[in-house]
């Protein structure tokens, strides 16, 4: 497993399909490949890979993206409504 999957805040990029797939309008190379990204930033900023070691972990910056959860959820629903493939083997 690339340890560029797992994201700052804690995700792990490689189980989205925005990540694994993409649609027509957006395809992901997962958070340290972004442009931009508060969470992202803020960990490199103090020289951390993941939040967790942080001395202000949880703060509210990543209370703020896990309360949100719901509408990315209600993304993927939207743009994937039949799910993803497996990968052929």
């Amino acid at each position: 497993m690339s340890e560029n999957l797992v994201a700052a805040c804690g995700l792990f990029c490689g189980w989205c399909p925005f990540y694994l797939v993409g649609s027509e309008e957006f395809k992901c190379g997962g958070c340290w490949s972004r442009e931009k990204c508060a969470i992202r930033d803020c960990a490199k900023e103090k020289g951390l890979k993941i939040c967790t070691y942080c001395k202000e972990f949880p703060c509210q910056k990543l209370y703020k993206m896990y309360g949100r959860m719901n509408e990315f959820f209600d993304e993927i629903k939207r743009t994937f409504p039949h799910g993803i493939k497996p990968p052929i083997k």
